[in-house]
C-alpha cells in the first residue's frame, strides 16, 4: 500500500520555545497535545501535517552538542497563501529570507530558516493569491535556462 500523506517532521532543538514561536507565529502552525515523554518537546499542527520538536538529551548528538541545519534533507516545502503578508511578517520579525518566482508554474516562493537552521520553503499559487498581491519582485525569476 503506498503512502498517502506526510504525517510529521521531527526537529531536534536546543531551544524549544524559540522554535515553537517561529513555527506558530511565522509559519502559522498551532500547538497540540503531546504525550508526556521523558524529554522536553512540543507537537505542532498545520493542515494534516504535524511537526514534532524534541530537546534535552534526546536531541543531542553523540558529542553532547546540537546539530544545526537540515542535514541530509535540504528543506521542508509547505503550501501557503498570502505571499505579501508573509513577506511583511518576515520583515517585521527581522528574519533573513529570499524569494523566487517560477512564472511557467504560476508559483511564488519564500525561503526562510527556522531557529535551528532548517530551511523552510513556502509555495504560493499565484493564481489563488488575493488581488492586488504584488508577489516577488523581478530579482529572482526562474525559467529554464535562467537559473
Amino acid at each position: 500500500m503506498p503512502a498517502t500523506d506526510l504525517h510529521h517532521l521531527a526537529i531536534k532543538t536546543d531551544d524549544i520555545d524559540a522554535t515553537v514561536d517561529f513555527w506558530n507565529e511565522v509559519i502559522g502552525s498551532h500547538s497540540v497535545r503531546r504525550p508526556n515523554f521523558n524529554f522536553p518537546g512540543a507537537w505542532l499542527q498545520f493542515g494534516e501535517t504535524m511537526l514534532h520538536l524534541y530537546g534535552g538529551e534526546a536531541a543531542q548528538n553523540k558529542d553532547g552538542g546540537y546539530d544545526r541545519g537540515s542535514a541530509s534533507i535540504d528543506h521542508v516545502a509547505l503550501s501557503a497563501n498570502g505571499f505579501d503578508e508573509m513577506r511583511d511578517l518576515l520583515n517585521a520579525k527581522k528574519l533573513d529570507w529570499r524569494q523566487m518566482c517560477i512564472p511557467s508554474f504560476d508559483l511564488w516562493q519564500l525561503f526562510v530558516h527556522d531557529p535551528n537552521g532548517v530551511l523552510v520553503e513556502l509555495n504560493f499559487d499565484a493564481t489563488k493569491e488575493p488581488d492586488p498581491s504584488a508577489g516577488p519582485d523581478d530579482t529572482n525569476t526562474y525559467e529554464p535556462g535562467n537559473f
